[in-house]
């Protein structure tokens, strides 16, 4: 299983891997406690406000699934979501 290398995630919190995307970001982590501490803490950081500042409701914007990150040639990430897939690991994807 591949899992995104210390160079490929935006910041770890408290071993929780964090990405940053456009319109959302996601924890690497279907635990939904340390995925909500891993982004409040990513916001609370890089945005200087907490995730409760934004709004946030984990019930209606968070949701666990799975992803395979393919490199690019741009250097972007896509991100298939197939849970069956050997290469597949937990993210909890918070919603902006």
């Amino acid at each position: 299983m591949y899992t995104p290398t210390r160079d490929e995630v935006a910041d770890v919190f408290d071993g929780v891997s964090v990405l940053d995307f456009e319109d959302n970001e996601a924890a690497l982590t279907h635990d939904r406690t340390k995925a909500l501490a891993a982004l409040d803490a990513f916001h609370r950081v890089y945005c200087g406000e907490t995730l409760d500042d934004l709004g946030i409701v984990p019930d209606r914007d968070m949701k666990a699934g799975w992803a395979r990150f393919e490199k690019r040639p741009d250097g972007q990430w896509t991100v298939p979501s197939e849970a069956d897939h050997p290469d597949a690991f937990p993210v909890t994807w918070l919603y902006l």
